[in-house]
Formats: structure tokens, C-alpha cells, sequence
């Protein structure tokens, strides 16, 4: 049996667009969640110190350093190496006050004598105002 159709009378094909739209919507979605959950925000991933009479820092110029279990340290997120680092603070201090907070974020596994040698150095360079970042218990 063969059936005979008019070709005036058939229906050209359409593309549908509308459940393409909704599907590249959803990948759309889908790939911005995921890129913002991967987005790093603190920079430097530390487990600071507990400390119950921690208090806020108001805003303004800050220099943040961040000192790494395993000897690395982080001058405003950029990484730097020990030798170089009292010239990178150098070039900080030309254009800030001594009262310019500095603070200190370090793993709580760094030793003591490290954090004194970045604070001693510190305050060799004229920065007055040291902080040490912890968190609330």
C-alpha cells in the first residue's frame, strides 16, 4: 500500500527553538554556579589560631602578609620568598603611615621564631602597628 501525499499540502519542518533556548539557559546556570564555587575568595587557604578576645580591624590601608605551614609567605596574596620579602616591604612602606596596620595571618602549625623574625623585621622597617589574624573559637 502506498499512500500518495500532496506536496502543496505538507508542512514544512521547523526547527524549535524555544526547548533549545531553556536547555543552553540551564547549561548557562549550571556553569555559573560551578565557576563560583570553585573561585578561591581568601587566596591563601590557612588555619589560623583560636583566640576568644579577637577583635574586628576597622577599614582602610591594610598590608595583609599570610605565612604558610610549609615556609611559604604571601605578601598581599602574592607569593614571595624570605629573601626578598624586606624588599617588597620596603617598597610598602614608601607610600604609607608607620601607624599603617600590618596583619599577620599564619597557619597554626608555623613556629614561634619564624613570626617574631617577620615581626622583628617589621618593625626594623617602621611599621608600627602588627597584628596577628585568628579566629573565634
Amino acid at each position: 500500500m502506498r499512500l500518495f501525499l500532496d506536496p502543496d499540502n505538507q508542512e514544512k519542518p521547523r526547527l524549535e527553538l524555544i526547548p533549545m533556548i531553556d536547555v543552553m539557559f540551564f547549561l548557562m546556570v549550571v556553569f555559573i554556579f560551578l565557576s563560583i564555587s570553585l573561585i578561591k575568595l581568601d587566596g591563601v587557604n590557612l588555619d589560623l589560631p583560636k583566640a576568644s578576645a579577637s577583635r574586628l580591624m576597622p577599614g582602610g590601608t591594610v598590608i595583609h602578609l599570610s605565612l604558610l605551614r610549609d615556609g611559604t609567605i604571601f605578601l598581599e596574596k602574592k607569593k614571595v620568598r624570605q629573601n626578598e620579602l624586606e624588599t617588597f616591604l620596603r617598597q610598602k612602606a614608601k607610600g604609607i603611615t608607620p601607624q599603617t596596620p600590618v596583619i599577620i595571618s599564619g597557619d597554626k602549625e608555623i613556629s614561634l621564631q619564624r613570626l617574631v623574625g617577620i615581626m622583628t623585621l617589621c618593625n626594623r622597617l617602621g611599621f608600627d602597628n602588627l597584628s596577628i589574624q585568628t579566629r573565634e573559637p
